[in-house]
């Protein structure tokens, strides 16, 4: 079994549009991230969904596979230094 690990995921609610919420979701791979978020009822609400390309990669370990939570954009950015 592969390594969990951490994704954050860019919720486009148009595809030529900016992104509105970072959905967190705990992951073995990408694919299986991208998998998992189109899967979440949510996902219906957006457009488009892709890996956040600021983000770095964490493990995960202990958290089960699965979408763990939104974030506003603009408090992500914050969070990860870019605002």
């Amino acid at each position: 079994m592969d390594v969990m690990r951490l994704f954050a995921l860019d919720c486009y609610p148009q595809t030529d549009g900016k992104p509105s919420v970072v959905m967190i979701v705990a992951a073995e791979t990408e694919a299986a991230a991208v998998r998992t978020a189109f899967d979440h009822p949510n996902a219906a609400s957006y457009e488009a969904i892709a890996l956040n390309p600021k983000q770095k990669v964490r493990r995960a370990d202990g958290l089960s596979p699965g979408v763990h939570g939104f974030v506003e954009w603009r408090a992500f950015k914050r969070l990860i230094g870019k605002a």
